[in-house]
């Protein structure tokens, strides 16, 4: 995939690792795991919820009505914050029950809406490493190569915990 990219004369994206808080990003948009289940309590997702309560009420709106599945994303434009967010489907359901094969996919596809739209850079957190249950070192290799096959940088952010650094 990547050879495909460079023979069309296209850039590839990085992976940039970061450390800090998430939303201190200058990336036009920022991307969390989410489940379909209409439920974002817990993890990073109640400062999404709460940074963008319109955005909040459209994806309960499209979980309620059982049209976002695993492996898709929910797009909201720049109107809230001046930042646009990616919600990928990577849970069925709340819990630990991210699937990397859903994360994958569903960051593929948003990542391809990014490069239409033009973003050069799009940040998250470890994406389905926290409350989704996924290992960093498994879901590192699979968004440093989507990055690579894209136009736009991937942002990952680490949280720094108790002062000490980021968790591992």
């Amino acid at each position: 995939m990547v050879e495909a990219h460079l023979e069309k004369g296209l850039s590839m994206g990085a992976l940039i690792l970061k450390t800090g808080d998430l939303f201190t990003s200058t990336a036009p948009a920022l991307m969390q795991g989410v489940n379909v289940d209409g439920q974002m309590w817990s993890g990073i997702a109640p400062t999404f919820r709460d940074r963008f309560p319109m955005m909040h009420d459209m994806y309960l709106r499209i979980c309620a009505n059982q049209t976002f599945k695993p492996g898709q994303f929910f797009y909201w434009p720049p109107i809230e914050n001046r930042t646009a967010v990616f919600n990928l489907a990577s849970q069925d359901r709340r819990g630990a029950n991210a699937r990397l094969e859903w994360l994958e996919e569903s960051l593929r596809k948003a990542l391809d809406h990014a490069d239409e739209i033009h973003f050069k850079t799009v940040a998250m957190p470890r994406i389905g490493c926290g409350v989704g249950g996924l290992d960093w070192a498994d879901v590192e290799p699979v968004v440093a190569a989507l990055a690579q096959s894209h136009q736009c940088d991937v942002e990952v952010w680490t949280q720094r915990r108790f002062g000490i650094g980021p968790r591992k």
